[in-house]
Order: structure tokens, then sequence, then C-alpha cells
């Protein structure tokens, strides 16, 4: 069995409710103490970014979105930070973290990828927002249509800070490809959302340091700016379930779709694995009763 406190897991109503909504917010998983430690090492780890493409485990390399030469005043987005910061990737692996995950996708999860996350105060004049996007659309190489989220909040969290918004079901609406996670025209991106004639219903995720939202793969999201004196932190956590496999799909204009994870995770045979156990981990299992029928 598990050994994990049953209250900070979701029931069958909550698993159901994520179904339904496409999202889920998890009770406090983590303390003071391990979020501070997340924070610092995550300052350490933006002090040394002084040159864009940095080396990861297996003698692989990735160029950021983000360091030091963009600029301090910049919305952070840098990827792949659990396998080289000790203290980001502690979080990934708290049982009930991966357990949450594995309960709500109906199978034991592994990471896909992580994205560090740093939004600075900005003024009216210059917005910096999370634009409207689903996960699924930079995703076109997997197998899943269940693959999740796991956004981790280092500080509080509400309206004021530039929270994460979800929109309600989105997750059953047509194919909505929005890939613009760094578009701050919030309502710009709304008009072009294909709702099939259902309500558009957005929910800011208004939450304390340390509790967890999940997200569903096709669920509608983003977030506005950051009007406080602070940063916003926090860590998203993408998962798999481990029966995701990479496939092979084209764009319209004919052109593979591709996701870092291609390279990063190819192997001798030439191909893309995604267990790959330095990059994708298993983070969640689940009991046998646990397993969705």
């Amino acid at each position: 069995m598990n050994d994990i406190d049953p209250q900070l897991l979701p029931d069958a109503d909550a698993v159901a409710r994520y179904h339904e909504l496409g999202w889920y917010v998890s009770p406090p998983l983590f303390d003071d103490e391990e979020l501070d430690r997340a924070i610092d090492a995550s300052e350490r780890y933006y002090a040394g970014l002084d040159e864009q493409q940095i080396d990861l485990p297996n003698g692989r390399s990735y160029r950021l979105a983000w360091y030091q030469g963009t600029g301090a005043d910049k919305l952070r987005k840098n990827d792949y930070t659990t396998p080289i910061v000790p203290e980001l990737d502690a979080l990934l692996r708290k049982p009930a973290l991966g357990l949450t995950g594995a309960l709500l996708a109906g199978e034991d999860v592994r990471l896909w990828h992580d994205q560090l996350l740093y939004k600075p105060p900005s003024p009216p004049e210059a917005p910096q927002a999370v634009g409207w996007h689903t996960d699924f659309g930079y995703w076109r190489t997997c197998s899943s249509a269940q693959m999740l989220t796991a956004w981790v909040a280092f500080t509080d969290m509400d309206e004021k800070i530039g929270t994460i918004s979800f929109v309600d079901g989105s997750n059953h609406w047509p194919e909505n490809d929005h890939l613009n996670f760094f578009s701050s025209d919030l309502d710009g991106l709304e008009k072009q959302f294909q709702t099939g004639g259902a309500p558009v219903v957005k929910s800011p995720a208004v939450m304390k340091r340390g509790q967890v939202t999940f997200h569903h793969c096709k669920t509608i999201h983003g977030s506005a700016p950051n009007v406080t004196a602070e940063p916003r932190r926090s860590i998203a956590l993408h998962l798999q379930p481990v029966s995701n496999q990479y496939t092979e799909r084209q764009r319209p204009d004919g052109t593979l779709y591709a996701h870092p994870n291609d390279e990063l995770t190819r192997g001798a045979d030439g191909q893309p694995h995604y267990d790959d156990p330095v990059f994708c981990p298993v983070v969640g299992r689940l009991t046998d009763t646990e397993r969705t029928p």
C-alpha cells in the first residue's frame, strides 16, 4: 500500500470533478522549509546562467528560453531543472504529488519535463502575462491524451500576483491548439477559443504556497500579469502516463511535430524513448486497488 495520508489525495469525487472541469487543486503538499529551499536553490541556479546553452545529464545540452542575458525583469521559463537542481528534484519526488498525478491519470505516471517559472512584477504599460494555451498543443509527438501538469506554488497565489487560471471544461472542447505561452494578449486569444457552444468560465486558482494545481493537457489555461511588488515563483511538473510513447505526426505543412524530449531521450536505435530513466523517471505508482478498471 502507498504510505501517504489519504487526506492529501483526491477522492473519487475529486477525480471525477477533475475529468469534468479539467483541473484540481490539492491540499498543501509542501511545507515552508521545502519551498524555502527550492527558492534558494532557484536563485543559485539563475545566478549561474551566464550562457544560454546548458549541459544536461548524459552529455546532452539544451538552449534555454531565459538566462541572465535575457534580463532580470523578464518572464522566466526554464526547462529541465529537476535533473540538475536537487532541491527541485525533491519536489518532483514527493510521494503525494506523484500519486495524485497517477490517480488523476488513471495509471502510473512519469515525468515528461519540468519548467521552473518566475513572473516578475510588471507595470500596466508593459504587462507580462502567460497567454491562454493548451499543453497538448506542444506535445503532438505523444500518444497519450491523458497527460497532465502539476503546478507547485512557491508563494501564496491570488489574482494580483498573476496566479494560474483555468477555463472550466475546456478539456472537452473541440481542438484548441493555442501555442501562445509568451503572449500577453489574453483578450485577443480568448476570441480564438473554439468552445463548441459552451460558455467560457474562467477559474483563477487562489491558493496558499505549497498547494498544487493539476490540469489536463487539453485544458486551456494562462495567467494575468503580476501587479504586486514581489515575483511569482512556481514550477510546472509535466507528467505522462507510463503508456505514453513517441508518435510520429505531421503538421499541416507536411513537416513533423517535434519536442525537445525527442533528442534528449534518443537511444542507440535512433528513436526517442519517453521512458528514459534520466529525463522521464517514474514518479507515481498506483496500487492494484487504485487502478482504473
